[in-house]
This record gives structure tokens, C-alpha cells and sequence, in this order.
């Protein structure tokens, strides 16, 4: 039974995935959401006082669960090198070189550490917000990991996950950056091994 006008149903589809990106979740939770919605009885459904919120509610799930999944190695990617590298160097013109102008980074700390509050745009921007929060400290270190799927960067600082850094890329530049902060969603990630780098 359909109960919504094209354009809400379009508009709550357009909500989902920000929610999954903001989660920094893979591309296709939103569509493991909605499996879990036609997999309720219809009665189930009809009891649903707002099947956004319930759907929202599951895109949460579903990138809560992937991210606290362990993680396995990735094989090498030349983004994920060349990140960080430019990290570790603290090179503007290297990291610089990897993002595209009208880049957006999200910062998720969950309230629970003193991060940027919104998105941070822009190339320069993005650039001085990534090195500052990557700069290199004794104690700290970046290892290549398959995360979500794609490859990603592990950030640790005396063997604890403080950091996963995702991102999704266009015409060879980086377009959306997701650095997830929040210690909640980083316990699972603590047993990660097998470092690849370290920034020292």
C-alpha cells in the first residue's frame, strides 16, 4: 500500500543516506534498511506510527554493527597512502593534492571529544583540520584497513582506536571525508594488529 507522495518518498530515501554517510557507513545500508522493512508482516508495518524514523533508526543499526565489526587488513590503496603520508608530513600541498575543491569532512566525536561541531568545506579548510588532528605524536600511528567494505585509515595512539578515517572519491580526488571520533563506536576496532605505519 502505498501511503506518501513521490517527492516525501524520494526526500525520506535523500534523509537515509545522509544519515548513512554521516554514520560513515557504506553505501548500501540504506538499502539493507529498507530489506528489513519489507521483511515485517504487513500488520508489523501498519503499526509503524513513522516508518522514517523506524527506517532511520535501522540505517543506525546497520552502520553501528559494520563499524563495530573487526576489521581485516586491506591491501595497499594509493589514497590511502598517499594520505598518510601527507599526514605524516605534515605536507598542506600533499594532502591538498588528494582532495577536491569543494571537499566536505565530518568530524564525528558523538559529543564526547572537542571536534568540529559541523562540516568543515573546502579544500584549504579540510586540509588544515585533517593535520591538525592527524599531527604526527609519539605514541600515534595509521594503518591501512579494509572498513566498510573500501579502504580506510585506522588511527591509533597508545594502541588504542582513536580514529577511523573513510572517504569517497571522484575523477581521482577525494569529494567526501568521514573521520569518526566517537569512542563508542571505536571499542570493537581496539584489537586491530597488524600496523602499516607509524607517525612519529
Amino acid at each position: 500500500m502505498v501511503d506518501a507522495a513521490l517527492a516525501e518518498l524520494l526526500a525520506e530515501r535523500r534523509h537515509l543516506e545522509e544519515v548513512a554517510a554521516w554514520l560513515a557507513g557504506p553505501g548500501d545500508v540504506v538499502d539493507e534498511a529498507y530489506r528489513a522493512w519489507y521483511a515485517l508482516g504487513a500488520a508489523e508495518r501498519a503499526a509503524v506510527a513513522s516508518p522514517t524514523e523506524w527506517l532511520t533508526r535501522a540505517v543506525g543499526r546497520c552502520c553501528l554493527h559494520r563499524l563495530a565489526a573487526p576489521p581485516r587488513p586491506a591491501p595497499a590503496d594509493d589514497f590511502a597512502r598517499r594520505f598518510r603520508a601527507a599526514c605524516a608530513g605534515q605536507s598542506t600541498p600533499a594532502l591538498g593534492a588528494l582532495l577536491a575543491d569543494d571537499v566536505t569532512a565530518w568530524f564525528d566525536g558523538g559529543g564526547k571529544l572537542r571536534t568540529a561541531d559541523r562540516p568543515v568545506r573546502g579544500r584549504a579548510e579540510v586540509t588544515r583540520a585533517v593535520l591538525a588532528l592527524l599531527a604526527p605524536r609519539p605514541g600515534t600511528r595509521v594503518d591501512e584497513h579494509s572498513v566498510n567494505g573500501g579502504t580506510g585509515l585506522v588511527v591509533r595512539v597508545d594502541d588504542l582506536v582513536a580514529a577511523i578515517v573513510v572517504w569517497r572519491a571522484r575523477d581521482r580526488v577525494i569529494t567526501d571525508l568521514w573521520l569518526v571520533l566517537n569512542p563508542a563506536k571505536l571499542r570493537g576496532w581496539t584489537v586491530v594488529t597488524n600496523a602499516h605505519a607509524v607517525l612519529s
